[in-house]
């Protein structure tokens, strides 16, 4: 599997009303970046919003929306809180999964099994 590109504040083509997220990780492809040059990704594998006084809009919005367009993992930064809250399993009815994180935990996203983050080096 290539290298994922990630992109801050950009929006995703479909769908049109898909809002700006914070921060958004496209899945990788053998000309990484470069095919992005002329046109925004279909899809993404992983957004992240960070949320500090947006953090109803995130969760009831913004995520009904990505789950319907099969985003795999959502994941909301709240850094009001300090905590990360992760949603996964998309399907009509929203994500199926969710997993709420503190600063002292770490995730591992879908798209790179390899990769352990910790929340506290996300946090602000």
């Amino acid at each position: 599997m290539a290298t994922p590109a990630l992109k801050q504040r950009q929006s995703c083509s479909p769908p049109r009303h898909c809002a700006l997220p914070s921060r958004r990780v496209s899945g990788g492809r053998p000309g990484g970046h470069r095919d992005y040059v002329n046109a925004h990704p279909t899809t993404a594998v992983l957004i992240v919003e960070v949320s500090d006084s947006s953090s109803f809009h995130d969760r009831e919005r913004k995520r009904s929306l990505y789950a319907r367009s099969g985003i795999p993992e959502y994941w909301i930064l709240d850094v009001v809180a300090s905590r990360l809250e992760v949603y996964r399993d998309p399907g009509e009815g929203g994500y199926q999964a969710r997993l709420l994180l503190e600063a002292d935990d770490s995730v591992v996203p879908l798209a790179n099994s390899g990769a352990a983050i910790a929340v506290a080096d996300l946090l602000p």
